[in-house]
């Protein structure tokens, strides 16, 4: 190794070399006690002169000066609108990094010590930006109007509320239906997922298609479950179209089957939720 080399030191083996963290060497860097160069794939490389004549005060340093955004809110009682304008006005440096969590995402590493000087100034910050509010009244919003779309069930025994993506809700929403005829549609829609066998049965196919229309979809094949099968087993050894084209029959009776079952099963939850006193009126 020559000796031009040898003044240049890894930054992970500067940091084990000197007994220090990485946090500590990154620290150093940042506030230009070393000199160091960016090998990009190869890492980052410190100069080992400057490292030794400040090794004392490195040292010094926090252990860890690196912390997620997410921490740091946490942490500090922070707001992202509120690191973000500290990271914006230079008051927080900050870097991106691979996020451990999801790979095709990037994080944001952000320098503690940047944020404790600073601490009572980001608190002065606006917690939420107006797009943030916009949501935050947006959601506020959405919330009373499922609160006003619940309803008792009486065979639950509990009041059931619709889910915040609920197609009901959306169109109610939209003022493309009334809060009376949403209420209809909910509780149907509830006694027919939750009081009838409508989930169970939707999935035998065979009990809503005829052995003709199986026919007549799929010549040579009497039911739904002979040409499923005859498909599972020899899939392998079919062409692409000849995939597509049984996956296509396979496709069309089982959209005729659910739609059948949800006809008849939605007329068993009207009855039902008549007779449980929830509707008073013929469904339109």
């Amino acid at each position: 190794m020559s000796m031009s080399s040898r003044r240049w030191i890894g930054r992970g083996r500067a940091a084990e070399e000197y007994g220090l963290t990485i946090d500590q060497v990154d620290y150093a860097i940042l506030l230009g006690l070393l000199r160091h160069k960016n090998l990009g794939k190869e890492g980052i490389i410190v100069y080992r002169e400057d490292l030794e004549r400040n090794l004392d005060i490195v040292r010094s340093f926090p252990k860890r000066i690196w912390i997620f955004k997410s921490e740091a809110m946490r942490r500090y009682g922070l707001s992202r609108n509120q690191l973000e304008l500290a990271m914006k006005r230079g008051l927080v440096r900050f870097k991106e990094v691979k996020n451990p969590y999801y790979s095709k995402s990037k994080a944001i590493l952000l320098v503690i010590p940047d944020i404790e000087a600073n601490l009572e100034v980001i608190k002065g910050f606006p917690k939420h930006n107006e797009q943030d509010k916009n949501k935050r009244r947006l959601y506020y919003e959405r919330s009373k109007l499922r609160k006003r779309l619940e309803f008792y069930c009486p065979r639950c025994g509990k009041k059931v509320r619709p889910h915040r993506d609920s197609q009901v809700v959306k169109a109610v929403w939209g003022d493309f239906m009334s809060i009376d005829m949403a209420i209809e549609k909910l509780i149907i829609a509830h006694y027919r997922h939750v009081h009838t066998d409508y989930d169970r049965d939707k999935e035998n196919i065979d009990k809503w298609i005829k052995e003709k229309e199986v026919e007549a979809t799929a010549p040579g094949f009497k039911s739904f479950a002979d040409l499923l099968a005859y498909y599972l087993e020899y899939k392998d050894e079919m062409e692409d179209y000849e995939k597509e084209d049984y996956i296509e029959k396979l496709n069309a009776l089982r959209r005729t089957a659910i739609m059948r079952a949800k006809e008849y099963y939605t007329e068993e939850a009207l009855r039902l939720a008549k007779a449980d006193g929830l509707l008073k009126r013929e469904k339109t």
